[in-house]
Order: C-alpha cells, then structure tokens, then sequence
C-alpha cells in the first residue's frame, strides 16, 4: 500500500471521478437502496467523493494499492496516519451539501446514516475504546474481482494489530457487507434507517496476544 503524496489538484479530482464511477455504478441488492437514495446522479456522486477525497488526501490518510491505481483506502482514527484539519473538514461538508441538493437534505442523510441507536464509531466512542476506521475503500470496477479489497482490509488490519485495536466500517449494502464478512470482518448489527436504506455495522477484534486496548489502558 502506498500514502498517496504529492500530486496536483487535477490527479486528485481523477482519483474522485474513479471512486465516484465505482460508487454510482454499484449494483445494490435488492434490499437496499443505498447511497444512490439520497445522491441519484454521476455528477452530485462526484461531488460528493471529490470533497471526501481532497480532504482525505490533505490530511495523509489516503492511501492506494499500488503504483496502478487499483484501488482507494481511507483510514480514521488509531493508526491512520494523520486527521482532517478543521479548514478542509468545513470544504468536505460544504461538497456534501452542495451534492445532496441542500441543507434539509444533508440533514436527513445524516439522521439515517445515524439511525437506530447510532453508527459503530458512536458506540465504540460511549464505550471509551480506540478503534481504527475504514472510512472509504473502493476497487476501481476494471480492476474488482482481482483481490485487491482483500489487499487493502489485511493493511488495515495490520495497523490495527500494531496499536492493539479493533478496525471498524459500516456499509450501506447486505453484498457488500457479506464481502466484507468473508474477508474477516463479523457483522456486529443491522440498522434499519426506513425505506429500504440499510446501514450495516462491521468489526474485526484486534488478535494480538492481550487483546484491544482502551482508553483506560493508556493512562
């Protein structure tokens, strides 16, 4: 895996149209409607991820397979190496509004994305442990099928098994999160957020010899 550096505003935004195609393009199971519900065109997809992944990259947090491109990680939180700056989180908000038509339509993404007891990331935060987030991964659709998300969640679960903490993501797809459970993550809960939108909540315990740290374990 390589932390994507120095490259210009123009490869950043190729990097945001390659994920935003992945995204839009995803064929959801019939259960679920997914991100499509609340962001129905290529364009607003676009402008959705190009905020997430100019901020991800700012921060050093954006990482690919390979001098290829294959694929896109987004890390978060122990391990990650490095956090949004408060400037470019404000951009990545902005972008979000701009491609869900609104405040009032942010609003109610976020209530959904927040449905039924809250994320995973807000109940590990209740229970004081340190975690490592995915936050972004994505296959480009040319290369999927090829081993590379096992790729990318095996580095995640490395640096999670250094810092001696569990990895954690939600996904808003049942094949995707059944992907992700073949590739060693547990399914922790399903969120039923109305509609036929979905969110499912995923883990994977940190195996180090002693188990997870938290937080009282550090003071």
């Amino acid at each position: 895996m390589i932390k994507l550096q120095g490259l210009s505003c123009e490869q950043v935004r190729e990097i945001a149209s390659q994920t935003a195609d992945a995204f839009y393009d995803y064929r959801y199971h019939d259960g679920d409607t997914g991100l499509i519900k609340y962001i129905p065109s290529r364009e607003a997809m676009f402008i959705y991820i190009h905020g997430i992944v100019r901020a991800a990259y700012k921060a050093g947090v954006l990482y690919t397979t390979s001098d290829g491109s294959e694929g896109y990680l987004m890390l978060s939180g122990e391990g990650a190496g490095g956090r949004i700056g408060f400037v470019d989180g404000l951009k990545m908000i902005a972008a979000e509004k701009k491609a869900l038509g609104g405040f009032g339509k942010m609003k109610r993404f976020i209530s959904a994305c927040f449905c039924d007891g809250g994320t995973i990331e807000t109940r590990m935060r209740k229970e004081k442990r340190k975690f490592l987030r995915v936050e972004m991964l994505v296959v480009r659709k040319e290369f999927q099928g090829q081993g590379y998300m096992r790729r990318m969640l095996e580095y995640a679960y490395r640096i999670a098994e250094d810092h001696r903490v569990p990895v954690i993501l939600d996904t808003d797809d049942r094949d995707k999160a059944a992907r992700y459970e073949h590739l060693g993550m547990k399914l922790d809960r399903v969120r039923d957020c109305g509609e036929r939108f979905h969110m499912y909540d995923l883990i994977r315990e940190c195996e180090t010899q002693g188990g997870c740290q938290n937080e009282c374990d550090r003071h």
